[in-house]
């Protein structure tokens, strides 16, 4: 009875034992049909990752070229920028030059205006002065007198001088004092013109002493010339005994 039962035992044991082994060769059949698949599928996806890389390698290098030729175009873009600021500054300060040259040429050219202006101003004045030389007014005719052989201002010479003194005391232009000597007929001719010459330099200083400006007044002396009374009298010769004295005023 043991001996069966160890039989039944045995058998079962080897039963158990083929069932085992044929379990395991349908695992590991099954195993490697299920690797088999998930190895394909892990090389397709390998595939498709070594495509993915190998794009994304292009796209980095197609970013890589964009991006250098965006910096290089920067960097020319700002040495371009550069060049034109520093040409603009050159130019603005040849401008800048210009415009001081332009200023100063102006300057220049006024001042010349001026300069012109006040010469035709002095021009117009000395033309203004020669066209009146010869447009004057005289005064009337002051006479004193001397006595024979006499060149010696009286009382009555000087009040007559001090009037014509008084004529032109407020006066600084235009005018002039004309002062002419005369002789009786007595004595030599180059006597009475020497005499005559005398009496007309006696007047001009007294003038001249009056605050009269000296080379305000021209005198002359001219003898027995034109004589205002009758020679062979007495009392023509005292009236010919004579200085004649004018102011003369521009017109």
């Amino acid at each position: 009875m043991h001996t069966v039962s160890r039989q039944f035992t045995i058998l079962g044991v080897f039963a158990l034992a083929g069932m085992l082994m044929i379990s395991g060769c349908a695992s590991k059949k099954y195993v490697r049909e299920q690797t088999g698949a998930v190895d394909t599928k892990v090389t397709g996806i390998s595939g498709k990752l070594t495509e993915v890389e190998n794009r994304t390698r292009d796209n980095t290098e197609r970013i890589d070229a964009v991006d250098k030729r965006a910096t290089q175009g920067i960097t020319e873009a700002r040495g371009a920028a550069t060049a034109a600021d520093t040409k603009a500054t050159a130019a603005q300060t040849a401008a800048t030059a210009a415009q001081t040259t332009a200023t100063g040429a102006q300057q220049t050219a006024t001042t010349a205006n001026q300069g012109v202006a006040a010469a035709n101003t002095r021009i117009t004045t000395v033309e203004n002065r020669i066209n009146n030389l010869d447009k004057y007014t005289a005064g009337q005719t002051q006479t004193v007198t001397f006595k024979v052989n006499s060149s010696t201002l009286d009382d009555a010479a000087k009040t007559t001088l001090d009037g014509v003194a008084s004529q032109v005391s407020s006066l600084t232009s235009g005018f002039m004092i004309e002062i002419q000597g005369y002789a009786s007929a007595d004595g030599d001719a180059n006597y009475n013109v020497t005499l005559s010459e005398r009496r007309a330099e006696a007047v001009q200083r007294y003038l001249v002493s009056k605050n009269v400006p000296l080379f305000r007044i021209s005198i002359v002396g001219l003898g027995t010339d034109k004589p205002v009374g009758d020679n062979k009298t007495r009392a023509g010769r005292e009236q010919n005994r004579r200085v004649e004295v004018r102011v003369l005023r521009s017109s």
